[in-house]
């Protein structure tokens, strides 16, 4: 009599493998290993009548971590290579493990329920910029931006306020700088005075 076991590849894939018999010691060849070190049953989860043992290898190269994500409480494992899933049933289905998975995580929430429209946004009290954006001061205004720069185009000498705006004395350099220095035209203005 032949028995189905799967094989969860070191990509996360899940693959249904036939095999005529189980036995334990021979699973590293399903597995894909050339030896059977290191390659031991780590778990049993029993669920519904129902036993599903885990086989792997929880030491290996860099490289080969295996990226499926393994209920609790194996979860916190790494696990190299490929694993094995076998039933005490003899045979073990893709879309029986899907639902035993499912049940050994508590169940998940499908995304797009009714539910998720009547979600609140936490930003419905909070004012909006002409953008669409919230007033919390993460996002800087686009007005603000500019009533910046104009304050870089204004400088104080001895008390008085002076709008550089209409000079042009950033026209020799030849790489201007982004932001007016202030001191360097303090000291060409008080060349003037």
């Amino acid at each position: 009599m032949s028995s189905r076991i799967l094989i969860i590849e070191k990509t996360g894939v899940i693959k249904e493998s036939v095999v005529k018999n189980i036995v334990e010691t021979e699973l590293y060849k399903k597995a894909g290993f050339k030896s059977a070190e290191g390659f031991t049953q780590v778990h049993q989860w029993c669920l519904n009548g129902n036993t599903v043992s885990l086989y792997g290898k929880s030491s290996g190269r860099a490289g080969q971590e295996n990226k499926y994500d393994f209920p609790p409480p194996v979860d916190k494992i790494l696990f190299f290579g490929s694993c094995i899933l076998v039933s005490d049933s003899g045979s073990l289905k893709k879309s029986q493990w899907e639902t035993m998975y499912e049940e050994l995580f508590g169940g998940f929430e499908d995304i797009g329920d009714e539910d998720s429209d009547e979600s609140e946004d936490e930003d419905d009290d909070i004012p909006k910029t002409k953008s669409g954006y919230a007033k919390d001061g993460f996002v800087v205004d686009d007005d603000e931006d500019e009533e910046e720069e104009d304050d870089d185009e204004k400088i104080r000498i001895h008390g008085e306020q002076i709008d550089l705006s209409g000079f042009d004395i950033l026209d020799d350099l030849s790489s201007p700088p982004t932001k007016i220095n202030k001191d360097i035209v303090l000291n060409d203005f008080e060349e003037l005075f």
